[in-house]
């Protein structure tokens, strides 16, 4: 009996410390969330960028997951300062979230943008945010941006660091970063009373139409829904170019067999008169004299030889 204990237990710790491994195989350097409320839309634009860690095998999939009523904008990485959409999979829906997996091919920073409906209460606005702790995150950094005219500011965890701008209140905590092990969650609300309920920068909303939902037609999305429409429309062009092409040379052919026997005749009367050749016809009755003929070999009429 003990004999089959220890075998368990042996198995136990072999099997257990693999899947931990296989879960933490992808680590996050860093994450980034940023919570722009009001700016351009009566909503909340949240930004959730991340660094993959440099113990990550590339590529590697993220996931991340963001709230049902959300309405994702962007999937794109940081090059040089400049946002380029990325290869993605999804949004699919799990219970009241939803779920989009990123390609990571390089160590640059990577972003998913998405708006969501702020909870209103009179003058009051609320919000919160989640982080599921799906993986290893060396540090965790969550900074939020108000209108300048917000009033009764709560925030949980404190972000007791704020500086001021020309049109809104920019808030940090003063610890600068969290580090989170896997599996280990971080939850933020805040609230704030506002009597206004016009967005922070009105230009920038007037500029920028809303953008559609993210969907299959979405650049970078991985998807394979429309390859049987993209081969089948590939396979009617090159039939078409094929067909044309043959149609072409049958013309062609067509038309050197009609030329062929004016071509003969022409070369064959060349060569006569490079031979010294002369045609020569019985100005009787017509008929083709041979070369050395005197006369007609129909009617016997003495031929008129030049």
């Amino acid at each position: 009996m003990r004999q089959w204990l220890v075998f368990i237990l042996f198995w136990g710790l072999m099997i257990f410390p693999s899947s931990a491994d296989a879960q933490g195989g992808t680590q996050l350097e860093s994450v980034n969330i940023e919570l722009w409320s009001e700016y351009d839309q009566p909503s909340m634009l949240v930004i959730q960028e991340f660094v993959v860690a440099e113990s990550t095998t590339l590529p590697a999939e993220v996931s991340l997951r963001f709230p049902k009523n959300a309405n994702l904008i962007a999937v794109a990485f940081n090059r040089g300062g400049k946002l380029v959409n990325t290869e993605f999979e999804g949004p699919k829906e799990h219970g009241n979230w939803q779920i989009v997996i990123l390609t990571v091919r390089s160590r640059d920073a990577h972003r998913i943008e998405y708006y969501q409906p702020l909870t209103h209460e009179e003058d009051k606005r609320k919000f919160s945010f989640q982080w599921f702790g799906d993986y290893s995150v060396k540090k965790f950094i969550l900074s939020a941006f108000i209108p300048l005219d917000s009033m009764n500011i709560i925030t949980s965890p404190i972000l007791s660091s704020t500086s001021r701008t020309s049109n809104g209140l920019y808030l940090t905590g003063s610890e600068g970063y969290t580090k989170l092990r896997m599996g280990e969650s971080y939850e933020f609300q805040i609230e704030y009373t506002r009597e206004s309920a016009s967005v922070t920068n009105p230009t920038q909303a007037a500029d920028v139409q809303a953008s559609d939902p993210v969907g299959p037609d979405t650049p970078g999305r991985v998807s394979i829904d429309k390859l049987p429409w993209i081969i089948g429309g590939f396979g009617l062009a090159l039939i078409a170019v094929i067909l044309f092409l043959f149609s072409y040379w049958r013309s062609m052919q067509s038309n050197i067999k009609s030329l062929a026997p004016i071509a003969r005749s022409r070369l064959s009367r060349r060569r006569g008169k490079e031979n010294g050749d002369v045609e020569v016809h019985c100005h009787e009755c017509g008929t083709r004299a041979h070369t050395g003929d005197r006369f007609c070999r129909i009617c016997g009429s003495k031929l008129r030889i030049e």
